[in-house]
């Protein structure tokens, strides 16, 4: 049995890797290869609570002695069901492990030494645009602390982007088993993936995941997290206001589309051809001058697009948060609680 255990680091494409993984499960296991997804969720084998989606937390919470012989459970078991279904290669990509592995290190030592031909793959990038796109992540868009956004120079201050250090655990664990690619000269880290894999050859459909949002999408999110008192996961934000981002035109081509065009204006002025000669000889009759017809240029909106969001974001936070308080006063009335 081979496995391969793809550690990360994040920020380095795992999401469309697993994503890519989970997608093509049917096309893989005919090859004889299963996706075991991040937590063993997708193991043949599924005997705790934090095999699921999710699920890295409460097993990292556990004593490590406990969390060791449960890891070492459902790893011996996965490989011999799967044995026994015709599978020859498992893939297990996470990178909640990335730098939390003692729980997982011994296990998958003794099964190296039972004869798991063991494969372990790491990718790193520049440690400065690894930091910069971490904190847009994990600093604004899922804000994984508590309190008030911190600034890129205090996040980082707590996060100190430093590799070197797990990928030498891991290859003393597991010496010539570890290999470490170059996600910045990859290219399209799915395709280097899939050729390391040995699945290059598959009709695979790739799964591209966690977009970097645009500026504009950014500042909402990072304006309503940091309201947020607690850490705040994306889907906090999707619910309250991002299902209304997509259908959002700019302003000024939303007043473009209502403005007159020359056409518009042409068309006015041949209706109120006769209405204005009649004016005309009124205004004469009277000493003054007959009406002017100028060119006449159609208004182009100038909005001042930082006020407006401004202001529009700052209402929308705020009713976002009135509504969300609502919701939880029904959900206390539909409990069988007292009118506050």
């Amino acid at each position: 049995m081979k496995l391969i255990f793809h550690i990360g680091a994040g920020k380095t494409g795992t999401s469309s890797i697993q994503a890519t993984l989970k997608a093509n499960a049917p096309v893989l296991q005919a090859r004889g290869v299963l996706y075991l997804g991040l937590m063993f969720e997708h193991s043949p084998a599924r005997l705790f609570e934090w095999q699921r989606f999710g699920g890295q937390d409460e097993f990292l919470a556990l004593p490590q002695a406990e969390a060791e012989a449960q890891f070492n459970r459902v790893l011996q078991a996965t490989l011999r069901r799967g044995r026994e279904a015709g599978v020859h290669s498992m893939i297990w990509s996470s990178e909640s492990f990335f730098d939390r592995f003692d729980a997982v290190l011994g296990p998958l030592q003794r099964a190296c030494e039972q004869g798991l031909d063991l494969a372990v793959l790491a990718y790193v990038r520049a440690h400065e645009t690894w930091a910069r796109s971490a904190y847009i992540q994990w600093g604004l868009k899922h804000k994984t602390y508590p309190g008030r956004l911190r600034s890129f120079g205090e996040w980082v201050a707590h996060r100190k982007p430093l590799f070197a250090p797990t990928l030498a655990r891991y290859d003393a664990a597991f010496p010539g088993r570890l290999t470490v690619r170059n996600f910045d000269a990859a290219g399209d880290v799915v395709d280097d993936f899939c050729e390391f894999a040995g699945l290059a050859d598959l009709p695979l459909e790739r799964v591209h995941e966690n977009h970097t949002p645009d500026d504009t999408e950014l500042f909402l999110r990072a304006l309503f997290n940091d309201r947020q008192d607690s850490d705040a996961l994306p889907m906090v934000f999707d619910k309250a206001v991002g299902r209304l981002l997509p259908q959002a035109a700019s302003p000024t081509a939303f007043l473009q589309g209502l403005y007159p065009h020359a056409a518009d204006i042409e068309q006015v002025a041949r209706h109120a051809h006769a209405d204005r000669q009649a004016i005309d000889a009124l205004l004469v009759q009277q000493g003054q001058p007959p009406l002017q017809i100028g060119a006449i240029t159609p208004k182009q909106p100038r909005i001042d697009d930082g006020r407006l969001l401004g202001a529009l974001a700052r209402l929308c936070i705020a009713n976002a948060r009135r509504l969300d308080a609502l919701e939880a006063e029904d959900q206390r009335l539909r409990s069988g609680g007292e009118p506050l």
